[in-house]
C-alpha cells in the first residue's frame, strides 16, 4: 500500500477481536505497540482521510483507540502514526450488516503457513454467532468447496492463495462480504547474512538482519563515490606523466641535434684550405 511506503515502520497495530470483519454494533479495540508512547491511531474511510481517533467515532487512549459501537461508516484502513511521521502496519477493517460473516486474519499470512477461515452466522435474535453449519467457500467469486463445520483450513499458503474470500450459509441463502487475504513473502536468509557468532534461536526477521542489505547497498555506494575520484586522479596523473616524458624525450632529441650541428661546424672551420692555384708565365 502507498501509505506504508511514505512512512518508516516502527510500530505495530494490533486489533481485538483479531479479525478483519465485524458486525454492526460490535466493539473494536485498536492498540499501537512500540518501544515508546505518543502514537495515535489514524484511519482512512470513505468520508475522511488521515482522521485521528477522536470522540464521535472512537475513544482515544494511551496509544490506543476503542470503537465502542461499530457502524458501516467505520469501514476503512487503520494504522498508527506519531508526530515524526513514523507509522505502523495497516489493517483493513470491514463493518457489515450481513448475518453471514467471513472471519479471516487481519494481518495476512506468510508463505508456507496454514490459516483457518471461519464462516459465522448471527441474526438479530441471536446473542452470539455460530459456525455449526455446512458452509460454501468462495475465492474471487469462484466456488472452492463445502465444509461441514463452517471452517476451511488452507495449508502451505502460497502467493496464489492471495485473494478475496467469502462464504455462504446454504439454508439461509446469505453470502458474506468479501474478505481480503494477504500473503506475505517468506523471508529467506542468505549465507552472507549468517555469522559464526549468531545465535541459532535468533529470528530471521530481526531488525539487524533486515538492515543488512541496506547497509551493503550504502557501503557499495560509498565505495563507488570514493573510487570514481581516485580513478580520475590516477588517469590524470598517468596522462600528465606521459606528456612530461614526451617533453623530456623531445628535449633530448633537440640536444643531440644541436651537438651534431656543432660537430659539423667545427669540422668545417678546422678543415685546411686548399693550396692556391699556380700562375703560369706567358
Amino acid at each position: 500500500m502507498a501509505l506504508a511506503s511514505l512512512c518508516v515502520l516502527l510500530s505495530t497495530l494490533s486489533i481485538s477481536p483479531e479479525r478483519s470483519q465485524f458486525r454492526r454494533y460490535e466493539t473494536i479495540f485498536l492498540k499501537c505497540t512500540a518501544n515508546s508512547t505518543g502514537w495515535t491511531v489514524k484511519r482512512n474511510t470513505s468520508l475522511h482521510s488521515s482522521q485521528k481517533c477522536q470522540y464521535g467515532w472512537g475513544i482515544p487512549g494511551e496509544s490506543s483507540c476503542k470503537i465502542d459501537t461499530a457502524y458501516t461508516s467505520d469501514t476503512g484502513v487503520y494504522w498508527c502514526e506519531n508526530d515524526h511521521g513514523k507509522c505502523s502496519n495497516v489493517v483493513n477493517i470491514t463493518v457489515t450488516e450481513s448475518p453471514v460473516m467471513m472471519e479471516s486474519p487481519p494481518y495476512g499470512v506468510t508463505e508456507g503457513d496454514s490459516v483457518t477461515l471461519r464462516c459465522s452466522y448471527k441474526d438479530e435474535h441471536q446473542d452470539s454467532s455460530t459456525s455449526n453449519f455446512s458452509a460454501n467457500f468462495y475465492k474471487d467469486g469462484e466456488f472452492i468447496r463445502e465444509e461441514e463445520e463452517g471452517r476451511m483450513v488452507l495449508t502451505s499458503i502460497s502467493q496464489s492463495s492471495e485473494g478475496f474470500y467469502s462464504c455462504e450459509h446454504p439454508s439461509k441463502g446469505k453470502v458474506s462480504t468479501k474478505s481480503w487475504l494477504a500473503v506475505k513473502e517468506k523471508f529467506h536468509p542468505t549465507s552472507m547474512a549468517a555469522t559464526p557468532t549468531s545465535s541459532p534461536t535468533s529470528s530471521p526477521t530481526s531488525s539487524s538482519t533486515l538492515m543488512f542489505h541496506p547497509m551493503m547497498i550504502c557501503s557499495a555506494l560509498l565505495f563507488i563515490l570514493y573510487s570514481i575520484p581516485s580513478i580520475c586522479c590516477v588517469y590524470k596523473y598517468r596522462k600528465w606523466a606521459k606528456v612530461r616524458a614526451d617533453v623530456k624525450l623531445l628535449a633530448v632529441h633537440r640536444n643531440k641535434l644541436q651537438e651534431v650541428d656543432l660537430k659539423d661546424m667545427n669540422v668545417y672551420l678546422h678543415k685546411p684550405l686548399p693550396p692556391p692555384p699556380r700562375l703560369h708565365r706567358c
